[in-house]
């Protein structure tokens, strides 16, 4: 079974990329069936396709509205792949592998960061990078133990897993930051050390649920973060 999810986010004119791209697939004689499932602060569209995602419409979509970020992401009889479309180019692209990567975000009052992390599975643990509203770690999870890794220790392999994470959800005190710093003194939030980007806090306020890739495999790290670190805070 092939399946397809493409996520349109961004500080951007959303409503008007949304016919743009309908307007594109009406005239593709190749176009097939799909779901929409729209938000705020995103657009969502869903796909059971027998020919492929429809990249062209996108990609051309993105170069009229190159504020935005096309992600898609799609399962093919257990072969999973991703796709991040910005400007009308493919920035970044995983595919045709059986992925083993888990995301889970949380905000809490006030737009406070209240878990953030991204695990990645390598060999037999699960590596990653944890952060709250005022604290980071690196992690190892093996055999149902879960070992912190402070960040002066934390390896390249360790900082590239992390990077994923921070690139599309989060920005720091430290960061210049003009417009996220605007955005927050709009919604009345006071800035803290780590905060999540005003795109993704306002999908997470509109869900009024924490975003989650986890599976019960890697949830279990997600549970050790939570009794370990957090509430050893």
């Amino acid at each position: 079974m092939f399946t397809a999810v493409v996520r349109v986010t961004g500080a951007g004119r959303l409503a008007d990329f949304r016919e743009r791209l309908r307007s594109l697939l009406v005239r593709d004689p190749d176009a097939e069936d799909y779901t929409e499932h729209h938000e705020e602060a995103a657009l969502e569209y869903r796909f059971t396709p027998a020919k492929g995602i429809p990249f062209p419409a996108f990609a051309q979509a993105s170069m009229d509205f190159p504020e935005l970020r096309v992600e898609a992401q799609w399962d093919h009889d257990g072969a999973r792949g991703r796709a991040v479309i910005e400007n009308g180019r493919v920035v970044d692209e995983v595919r045709g592998e059986r992925l083993a990567e888990g995301v889970y975000v949380a905000a809490g009052d006030a737009g406070r960061l209240e878990l953030a992390l991204v695990c990645e599975r390598q060999d037999d643990a699960w590596l990653g990078y944890a952060a709250s509203a005022d604290r980071h770690t690196y992690f190892r999870y093996r055999d149902r133990r879960l070992e912190l890794i402070a960040p002066q220790d934390a390896d390249q392999s360790l900082e590239d897993i992390a990077f994923r994470l921070v690139d599309e959800w989060i920005w720091y005190d430290e960061e210049d930051a003009a417009l996220e710093r605007a955005r927050y003194a709009n919604y009345g939030y006071p800035v803290r050390g780590a905060n999540l980007k005003s795109d993704k806090l306002a999908l997470l306020r509109n869900r009024s649920e924490p975003h989650s890739t986890l599976t019960p495999e890697n949830d279990a790290v997600r549970a050790a973060l939570a009794s370990q670190w957090l509430k050893a805070a």
